[in-house]
């Protein structure tokens, strides 16, 4: 082995530790790093050889109970290196590299590196940082050098090493150190950067920054600002500080460091610009992607303002106690609070659904069944709310040779706030095991034949879904013997197993298709020009089951107010059970009471927070049917102005994209063309969902029974305490296979944690280390914080309207929304379409250009705005605002309207707020 190496001869982590290979690497791939050479362990183990016995004589007696007893073997081993020599022949060798490289009047830093012959107890390893372990010296002139040498071997027997190694289980003695001697980059600026957040994994960049060298940063000797870039929009978060001192170069003694004070006029200004930040984080992730893997960074700025890279390690994740989790997107299917039955259900749900659509996509049946546990834990529930298990999200859809492909659009269209590290990033476990090219193309020739057939499959899954709901359809089973409704559940739910994955097939194919549309507006330029295009190509275009339900209501609507004595009567009587009681024995005008139940059998699994099976639907609570209908008949809205006014907004798009592309008309025909493919998947997507509504309508329907049957013998005391059960339990009562029999306990003790789960708030994004019932999952309720009166969200629906902010929380405490209201909420479901409908314009916290919220608004030419961070407590109720859906960009005019807002708003005219607000835009 060599005893010096250049950075030139590309070091190896045998011969110098991974600190210092890692350094190699990256100058050969142009990152600036300092010229250095190595002193490679084998000089270490040559010249330690003599001492080597009485360091092990004094570390076997070390009693690491005792803290005074470790103090003394380390001052010990010191002294034995204080006698050491290094020999002429390996002096002479080293101040040659140092002459050769740096010049004799050159200062030098002069950093430790341990190695060991052990996978992982290396310096600087992917499991073992030893972060703070070894010793570094800097402004080190030639004469030192030496002296320095030896003192970064010692500081392998520093306290804090042995105990490091000793906790860790590791040999103390076995290792050899390296000695890097670098180039002193003389800093003005310093920072510590990790490519992604070292706690919650999250890929975005933190950057702590402060001025002087990098020392001040990495001992946290300085004060120190703070930034964070998130990934997926580059927003940089900023903690600035007043930084009072800084440590530079100590040119009265001529070496080593000092502590001076920073200039005033730089104090409390931010130490690196956002240029520099985002040059710094696009610098992190070149890092990261050189070595795959996330990097904890460090570096420095000098007087011209070059970014010099000084050191890169492996964040350390203990991937086996880690899970990440969000609700983001499933807010829109679970929102808020839900029971344990609807957890359980649903948890079963995804586990069915992907295990059909993993053997589509080409997964191999063994390795879904290898990875069983994880598929069966998809969603978790915490605080109450369901939440995607991220970690298993990630691992199972890596198994498919499509994700490498998807996955930044799928991270989008799910509305992730960050993408995550989890354990095997890069590539998939299954594509590490492809033998040859040819295995990788077949996959990809099966799932481009899916992707030709996809239309044609889809229509056979609706046809299969018909056949298999139509006799079971609002069947009331509370006559059905408790276990023929088992049985039934479980024939229902093996055909969902075998045909619901052409579904997320569906759902694979979407943000694939939704990234090209977007990439390919953006390069021809008419994101920026034409902001509201893109949503406007995507209105029209076939029948969305979803609108058809709504414009069927609006239908009895019209119909009541065409029928002079049928609106007198609507308008005369007030409660809607009373009418729905005139309705369901058909007292009324006998057309309209079978049309109205008509709509209830086929429409009836509609309804708010549909997906939860405590909440009922619109079958079980008609009267809101009736509601929403009179609103209708109020409203002068018609069935055939809704399908023209949506029809029209989309040719007049396509008027625009026309005249844009004049002369292209081969862009303009791939655009069509690729918009209407995105159409059909859309309307596919929405579609299934109400199949998926009407599925979780009729497992409601057999539990609300059994819930019945309970109360009839005497085991719950009320048929809405099924609702506090999980599946296996109830189903495990009936056929055998349940733990217990005291089935009205467990749903006491779930009901009360209920209760108290609605008094919390949780986070969007949880992550988690070890049980994660010991980690703080409720997140803090601030005040509301003043601040810009201007928010930006994702723009999904064109339109500029100023109306006065309707913050609804939850849609059972509205029966209706003004038309100069503009709807804000937390999330929407279809179940919102009465209020949305109605609305100037539409706000959410959560959803993406896909999410339901996106693509009613839309359908209906409504502006809509979506993925707004906490708009429910930014924006009180009833304040005047402004909303431009196809920028995203909404203005608070005036934080409570009056009445001359209200007057002018209803009249179409300006109010004077308005017109001065406008005249400074």
């Amino acid at each position: 082995m060599k005893h010096i190496i250049s950075i030139n001869d590309l070091p190896t982590n045998a011969e110098t530790g991974s600190k210092f290979s890692r350094q190699a690497v990256m100058a050969k791939r142009d990152i600036q790093v300092p010229p250095f050479f190595c002193i490679s362990k084998a000089v270490y183990t040559a010249c330690t050889a003599a001492i080597r016995s009485s360091i092990r004589y004094i570390t076997d007696r070390i009693d690491f109970r005792q803290q005074a007893s470790i103090i003394s073997a380390s001052e010990a081993i010191g002294l034995l290196f204080d006698e050491l020599t290094i020999p002429e022949k390996e002096a002479q060798q080293i101040y040659e590299a140092f002459d050769r490289m740096h010049g004799k009047d050159a200062m030098v830093s002069v950093r430790a590196s341990t190695v060991s012959d052990r996978a992982g107890q290396s310096e600087d390893s992917a499991t073992n940082a030893f972060a703070g372990m070894s010793s570094s010296f800097l402004y080190v002139k030639r004469e030192h050098l030496l002296d320095k040498v030896k003192l970064c071997w010692v500081s392998g027997f520093s306290t804090e090493s042995l105990i490091y190694r000793h906790a860790q289980s590791f040999d103390v003695m076995d290792f050899a150190v390296a000695v890097g001697v670098q180039r002193m980059i003389f800093g003005q600026r310093s920072f510590v950067m990790f490519s992604c957040h070292p706690e919650t994994a999250a890929k975005d960049v933190l950057i702590a920054g402060a001025h002087g060298i990098g020392e001040g940063v990495v001992q946290e000797a300085v004060p120190i600002d703070h930034y964070h870039i998130r990934q997926m929009d580059q927003v940089i978060t900023s903690h600035v500080v007043n930084k009072t001192e800084q440590l530079t170069f100590d040119a009265e003694q001529g070496y080593g460091v000092k502590r001076i004070p920073v200039p005033f006029a730089f104090r409390e200004q931010p130490v690196f610009s956002d240029e520099v930040l985002l040059e710094l984080a696009t610098l992190a992730r070149r890092i990261e992607g050189i070595f795959a893997a996330p990097q904890d960074i460090e570096g420095t700025i000098d007087e011209q303002g070059q970014i010099w890279i000084l050191q890169s390690r492996p964040i350390v994740f203990n991937y086996d106690r880690q899970l990440i989790w969000t609700n983001a997107n499933v807010t829109e299917s679970f929102p808020g609070v839900t029971t344990a039955l609807t957890y359980s259900f649903s948890k079963y749900f995804y586990r069915v659904i992907f295990f059909d659509a993993y053997l589509r996509i080409g997964v191999p049946y063994k390795r879904i069944h290898d990875n069983f546990e994880m598929l069966d834990r998809m969603i978790g529930f915490l605080k109450g709310r369901v939440y995607y298990c991220l970690t298993h999200f990630y691992l199972l859809h890596r198994q498919t040779p499509m994700f490498p492909l998807l996955a930044k659009d799928w991270e989008k269209m799910m509305g992730f706030s960050a993408s995550y590290h989890t354990r095997g990033d890069g590539l998939s476990a299954w594509g590490r095991k492809i033998k040859t090219k040819l295995t990788y193309y077949i996959v990809l020739f099966r799932n481009l034949l899916q992707v030709v057939n996809h239309q044609r499959n889809m229509l056979k899954f609706h046809h299969w879904w018909e056949k298999l709901i139509s006799p079971l359809r609002g069947k009331d089973f509370r006559l059905t013997d408790p276990l023929e409704q088992a049985q039934l559940f479980h024939r229902v739910w093996k055909e969902v197993g075998e045909q619901w994955g052409i579904t997320l097939m569906n759902d694979t194919y979407l943000p694939i298709l939704n990234g090209i549309v977007n990439r390919a507006f953006d390069k021809a330029g008419l994101t920026t020009r034409y902001p509201g295009l893109l949503s406007e190509l995507l209105c029209g275009g076939g029948r969305l089951r979803s609108v058809d339900i709504m414009l069927s209501a609006v239908a009895l609507g019209e119909y009541i107010r065409n029928n002079k004595a049928l609106a007198a009567h609507f308008n005369a009587v007030q409660d809607a059970h009373t009418l729905w009681g005139e309705i369901e024995r058909e007292e009324l005008d006998g057309e309209f009471c079978r049309r109205f139940k008509h709509h209830l059998h086929y429409n009836g699994d509609r309804g708010l927070q549909e997906l939860k099976v405590e909440q009922p639907s619109l079958r079980d609570t008609p009267w809101e049917l009736v509601k929403i209908v009179k609103q209708y008949a109020v409203q002068q809205v018609s069935e055939a102005t809704v399908r023209a006014t949506e029809q029209q907004t989309r040719d007049q798009a396509v008027a625009v994209l026309k005249n844009a592309l004049k002369g292209k008309p081969v862009r303009y025909h791939y655009l069509l063309l690729i918009t209407g493919w995105l159409r059909g998947l859309i309307r596919n997507r929405e579609n299934s969902r109400y199949c998926r509504s009407e599925l979780f309508g009729f497992s409601k329907n057999i539990f609300n029974a059994l819930g019945h049957y309970f109360v009839k013998e005497g085991i719950l005391r009320s048929a809405d305490d099924v609702y506090h059960l999980a599946k296996d339990e109830i189903f495990g009562y009936i056929d055998g296979t349940g733990y217990t029999e005291d089935l009205q306990s467990l749903a006491d003790i779930r009901r009360k944690e209920f209760t108290a789960n609605t008094q919390c708030q949780t986070p969007e994004q949880i992550t988690t280390m070890g049980p994660v019932r010991q980690n703080s999952l409720a997140k803090e309720v601030r005040e509301q914080q003043g601040g810009s009166n201007e928010l930006k969200g994702l723009p999904s629906a064109a339109g500029r309207v100023t109306g006065i902010a309707r913050v609804i929380t939850h849609p059972t405490t509205v029966e209706q929304i003004h038309q100069h209201e503009i709807l804000i909420a937390r999330e929407t479901d279809p179940g919102w379409l009465f209020l949305m409908m109605s609305a100037r314009g539409i706000i959410a916290e959560k959803g993406s250009m896909l999410s339901h919220t996106a693509i009613t608004g839309r359908k209906f030419n409504i502006p809509t705005i979506v993925s707004v961070k906490e708009v429910t407590t930014r924006i009180q109720d009833g304040a005047l605002i402004e909303m431009d859906g196809a920028t995203g960009i909404i203005r608070i005019l005036r934080e409570k309207a009056i009445q001359e807002d209200y007057d002018t708003l209803k009249t179409g005219q300006r109010s004077a707020v308005i017109l001065q607000e406008e005249a400074t835009v």
